[in-house]
């Protein structure tokens, strides 16, 4: 037992039928007959019975746990072991003298059974299973050659002769167009390299059992740059060619690699944001800067910003605004932004506001203009629960907190999914706007921030550790300037709160009661949490129905005093799918009817429009046809990642020109500076 609860999982689920899973335990047919056996004071039926064979409970005269093995993956490693040496036992032999007692010890091999087995019949030990091929990496000239003593002159004619592994690559990338698809590692999985004649030549079979690996070279050399630049370029003509990037010669293999953002420095940041002021407003770039700043760690933020701040200041100069106030209004942008971090412009080396920018509100008078008239289009469209929503949130940002409404502070709105949450939480934060209320929106996962204003998870607006247990607290001190934004916003949109643990939403209460220094609910700020209980709960690490509930936000200790609110009308249903609508909506209250012979309790028929036929892919049936402006609109759900893979990777073979791939920078975490030397920079 843990925390009251059992580790093994007891009791199970009634079950039907015993269903067998892949790589896990079978659930085994439990009867709910009725049955009921007192055992020490505690009521037991089918559901507390632990699996066992009755055979081995009379041989052994025990309890016993017997449950099938589903896959050899479940029990491989016992028989891995005859591979690894045999075992030993040591063996102490009494023998009684007549003057002292003798203890011999013997080192003897223990042969199990299936070691004797594996033996009598000759099986192999040990085999072979892919081909390891080491690609040679060497400067002009610098191959290394082999020779014996006194033979050095023919060795060196001879090897100025050959063609090694990466001289034949060029050749082969000069004569066969289809080799130029590939980079120096990637050539061996596709082509067999021939040693008697120094040349690559087409593989015919195996492409799947072949490993390619690099020598490893001196970080601080030349060649070390040389075999970088391998990893990436593909089909080269020659070393000249290598250093050769949009028709510019560079002089070494170093400055190749620097300018395709191979190495650490502030190109690749650069790059985004060039692509970035092609297609972005202002605003957008501001944002993205602050992103690198806070995320990236760029070497020179004062460059970044020098080089780019002509675009992020555009929307300033349009309103007729001075260029050196404009600049300024950007930057406080910025570091409002960068504060939610905890940093300030001053950590980046970027000017510092001047003092008369205290004043400057955040937004002038053009912009509360621009939110007056958003919320004045907005509201009209506003249905009843919608409205009943936002009045009761703005009532209570009237009120000042007290002890008699310290607990009339918390809001819950649920709605099914396009019942216009997230339409009521923009009206909001426009409405605060207007009135100068800071707000601060977050939602538990990614995808669900960015349909917000202002968008931010939980875990970066809360510094909510990783992860989350009973006693976790938020990783933000009081007096710090991230303390102190949290400290002056007096509304917090929540979204996804069905997907918010408890012990999540206690570690932000307590921040916000210690950076507000009382002790009402949350510090006695405004709370509208926005969810849907029908969607997915907290996910609890192999977790039973009854915990997964139990540590969701209805088993908060100030759920009590929540006010709740209900969406009901979906806004966002399309004419001709109201049916289909019901169809989900009777699905997650869990009215949906489900198959007579149910062995998983639960399972439910497919709407058959939601079928693909076996001959038809899903990606043709909600991609094909599609004009490549509404791909954005175009999505398909899968629970994996393994799935997901493969149909992104259909999916970019569908879509029109040139798949381009951004790569990551990756980078060792140790204390042991020489361990960094441990790693090839290709992994």
């Amino acid at each position: 037992m843990r925390d009251g609860v059992c580790t093994k999982g007891f009791p199970k689920d009634f079950n039907l039928y015993t269903v067998s899973t892949f790589n896990g335990y079978p659930h085994y047919r439990r009867l709910d007959n009725g049955r009921v056996v007192v055992i020490k004071g505690n009521q037991v039926d089918n559901r507390w019975v632990v699996p066992y064979n009755p055979w081995l409970s009379k041989k052994y005269q025990a309890h016993n746990n017997v449950e099938a093995c589903m896959s050899n993956m479940s029990v491989k490693c016992l028989y891995k072991y005859i591979c690894k040496g045999h075992d030993c036992a040591n063996v102490v032999i009494n023998e009684s003298v007549h003057h002292d007692e003798i203890n011999t010890y013997l080192d003897c091999r223990f042969v199990s059974a299936p070691e004797a087995l594996w033996q009598i019949y000759e099986y192999s030990i040990s085999d072979m299973s892919h081909t390891i091929i080491c690609l040679q990496v060497h400067l002009p000239g610098n191959q290394i050659v082999y020779f014996k003593e006194g033979e050095e002159k023919v060795a060196i004619n001879r090897a100025a002769q050959r063609d090694t592994h990466l001289t034949a690559w060029f050749k082969l990338n000069a004569e066969n167009f289809e080799a130029r698809r590939y980079s120096y590692i990637e050539i061996p999985y596709h082509f067999v390299f021939d040693g008697k004649n120094c040349k690559w030549k087409v593989r015919q079979r195996g492409s799947d059992m072949v490993i390619v690996r690099m020598y490893k070279v001196n970080l601080s050399s030349e060649v070390f740059f040389l075999r970088l630049l391998l990893l990436h370029v593909k089909g080269a003509l020659s070393y000249e060619n290598l250093r050769t990037l949009n028709g510019a010669v560079f002089n070494t293999f170093r400055e190749a690699c620097y300018q395709l953002g191979l190495l650490q420095d502030d190109i690749e940041w650069r790059n985004t944001l060039t692509e970035a002021v092609a297609t972005g407003f202002p605003k957008q770039i501001r944002q993205l800067f602050s992103i690198i700043l806070t995320l990236c760690q760029p070497d020179d933020p004062l460059h970044l910003w020098n080089t780019f701040k002509d675009y992020m200041v555009e929307d300033y100069i349009h309103r007729s605004m001075p260029v050196l106030l404009a600049e300024q209004v950007a930057l406080c942008q910025i570091e409002s932004i960068i504060n939610q971090s905890g940093k300030t412009l001053a950590d980046y080396n970027l000017p510092t506001l001047d003092q008369f920018l205290d004043s400057i509100p955040e937004n002038d008078d053009k912009d509360v203009q621009v939110f007056i008239d958003e919320a004045n289009r907005v509201r009209p469209l506003l249905n009843d629960n919608q409205r009943n929503v936002a009045d009761a949130i703005l009532a209570a940002l009237n009120e000042e907190p007290n002890n008699e409404n310290k607990h009339s502070r918390l809001f819950f709105m649920d709605g099914p999914a396009g019942c216009g949450k997230t339409f009521t939480y923009n009206y909001l934060i426009t409405e605060t706007r207007i009135r100068h209320i800071r707000t601060a929106t977050a939602a538990w996962t990614g995808i669900a921030a960015t349909l917000l204003k202002n968008e931010c998870t939980l875990h970066g607006l809360f510094k909510l550790p990783v992860p989350i247990l009973k006693n976790s607290t938020c990783n933000v001190i009081p007096n710090s300037i991230h303390g102190e934004f949290l400290r002056q916003v007096s509304l917090f949109l929540l979204d996804e709160a069905s997907m918010i643990p408890k012990h999540a939403l206690s570690a932000i209460d307590k921040l916000l009661q210690d950076i507000c220094n009382n002790n009402f609910p949350f510090g006695g700020k405004v709370i509208l949490m926005g969810g849907d209980f029908r969607q997915i709960l907290p996910v609890v690490k192999r977790g039973r129905p009854a915990e997964v509930v139990e540590s969701c936000f209805k088993c908060f200790e100030h759920w009590q005093y929540v006010q709740r609110f209900s969406l009901t009308e979906n806004m966002r249903v399309q004419i001709g799918e109201e049916k289909f609508s019901q169809v989900l909506l009777k699905l997650g209250s869990g009215t949906l009817p489900v198959k007579p012979k149910d062995p998983l309790r639960g399972c439910i028929e497919i709407p058959e429009q939601c079928f693909v036929n076996d001959n038809e892919s899903i990606v043709e049936k909600i991609f094909g046809g599609t004009e490549e402006a509404d791909y954005a609109n175009c999505a398909i759900l899968t629970p994996t990642n393994v799935d997901s893979l493969a149909i992104n990777e259909e999916v970019l073979d569908c879509l029109p020109g040139d798949t381009k791939i951004y790569l990551s920078s990756d980078s060792i975490e140790t204390d042991d500076h020489n361990e960094i030397y441990n790693f090839p920079v290709e992994f």
